[in-house]
């Protein structure tokens, strides 16, 4: 059984990561495949040795991504409502 590691809402358990829906649909696999291609500078943090584990970088770098997704959709909201 593996290990299941939960940052934020986000959790990766047996080697599937699992978040909120609609950020997953519309930017956690974008943030998923720039972090597979080395640019993401959160993760690239974590993985060189601040994070316990590579998982725990992936989940710290999609929370961060997932904070500023939210701010960036609120913010919208706000400017739509005025």
């Amino acid at each position: 059984m593996s290990e299941k590691i939960v940052v934020g809402v986000f959790t990766c358990e047996g080697g599937s990561v699992s978040g909120p829906a609609e950020y997953m649909r519309e930017q956690g696999f974008e943030q998923i495949k720039k972090i597979e291609r080395g640019e993401d500078v959160v993760f690239n943090m974590g993985a060189g040795g601040l994070s316990p584990s590579p998982e725990v970088a992936l989940l710290v770098s999609l929370q961060t991504d997932y904070a500023g997704w939210v701010g960036m959709r609120q913010f919208n909201a706000m400017r739509g409502a005025s």
